[in-house]
């Protein structure tokens, strides 16, 4: 790398330390922009503390502060105000205030008191750090990436906007409908159009997760989903089974397209090295690389699972179930989304395989007819 290149690379995070730090000095001084009313603290005085416990035995320190907080915006600009905030060690809901923290206010019979912490001044510059870096790593290829991530999002919203006001249509088909768009813009926009992996890739993706989702589903009614408690999943608001499926249908979209892009960009790459290679080889090295990503990608989806669940599993236990209860009432659920994804990444080895065969074959035909 000559010095004119570093000297670019440095610029760039140059420019890029400035864009986190004026983003983080003007949304520590936009709270006229929220109608709800926001404070700064400005002090806290430590009141109480006192240890309680449960009949299973459970103790939790239970603190008591003073806080005096400046409002910043609203009518009440300027005026201090003063209460009580509680929280626990656990800190699972209730959380300590700290000097300078802004957060938002709740006024109820002329008493203030906290409603929510103010964090878009922390993770907005994140958020552009990591932006950033993406694009100055990457370059074009970081570029794509973000615009199809904030797309994703886009029609993310755009379905949940749609399950909202079509109170009649089902949420699971317009999730299948969120993950074909979704699939096809994201490989297009980080692989091209007109490439020939973008499209190899979307039809294993299709292929493997329809197969593993009607596979799930076949046993859902075969066993008619008995052993499932689909009332238990937490904050339903319509019919818990479409929503359970449709959450199993993106983490399945999910797993089966990394390890699709990875198999199907090797074949590729071995292809373009060795144009000579025959379709038995292609095949045997398709397999062998399928199989190595399995593994570390099905552990990787467990390890997911086991994280997102130990809290309510640790609350479960700590309130006198056993291992029986909480897995019936906890985590079941998860694991058979776990093992429909896993299901998925079987099927993408051979459905890899099967569309490199058949569109190899496709090319060699074209490439026959013009000669």
């Amino acid at each position: 790398m000559n010095t004119k290149k570093i000297n670019h690379f440095f610029l760039k995070l140059l420019v890029l330390l400035i864009l986190m730090l004026t983003s983080f000095v003007v949304l520590r001084h936009n709270a006229s922009w929220y109608q709800d009313s926001i404070g700064e603290v400005t002090s806290v005085k430590q009141v109480s503390s006192k240890t309680l416990q449960d009949q299973y035995g459970n103790k939790v320190t239970q603190h008591h502060q003073k806080v005096s907080v400046k409002l910043l915006n609203t009518q009440n600009k300027g005026k201090t105000v003063s209460f009580i905030n509680s929280y626990d060690d656990a800190q699972a809901i209730t959380q300590p205030l700290n000097k300078h923290d802004q957060i938002f206010l709740a006024k109820s019979e002329k008493a203030w008191g906290l409603k929510n912490f103010k964090r878009d001044s922390f993770w907005i510059p994140i958020l552009i750090m990591v932006m950033g870096l993406l694009i100055i790593s990457m370059g074009k290829a970081g570029s794509f990436m973000i615009l199809s991530l904030i797309i994703n999002v886009i029609l993310f919203i755009g379905t949940i906007y749609l399950n909202f006001v079509t109170k009649e249509a089902n949420i699971f088909w317009l999730f299948i409908l969120f993950s074909i768009v979704a699939s096809m813009l994201t490989l297009i926009f980080v692989m091209g159009i007109k490439s020939r992996l973008t499209w190899t890739v979307l039809l294993t993706v299709i292929t493997s997760t329809t197969a593993a989702m009607l596979i799930g589903l076949l046993v859902l009614n075969v066993t008619n989903g008995k052993g499932l408690h689909f009332e238990l999943m937490s904050f339903i608001t319509q019919l818990p089974q479409p929503m359970f499926l449709s959450m199993t249908l993106v983490g399945v979209l999910g797993a089966v397209m990394d390890e699709a892009t990875d198999m199907i960009a090797t074949l590729f790459s071995l292809e373009r090295e060795h144009p000579e290679i025959g379709i038995k080889e292609l095949l045997i090295t398709g397999r062998h690389v399928g199989q190595e990503i399995f593994g570390a990608l099905s552990n990787t989806l467990f390890l997911i699972f086991i994280a997102e669940q130990i809290p309510m599993a640790i609350l479960y236990l700590r309130n006198g179930n056993n291992w029986g209860f909480t897995y019936t009432m906890n985590l079941s659920l998860g694991m058979v989304q776990t093992l429909i994804s896993a299901i998925g990444i079987v099927l993408t080895v051979p459905a890899g395989i099967f569309w490199v065969w058949i569109l190899h074959k496709w090319r060699q035909k074209k490439m026959g007819a013009k000669i």
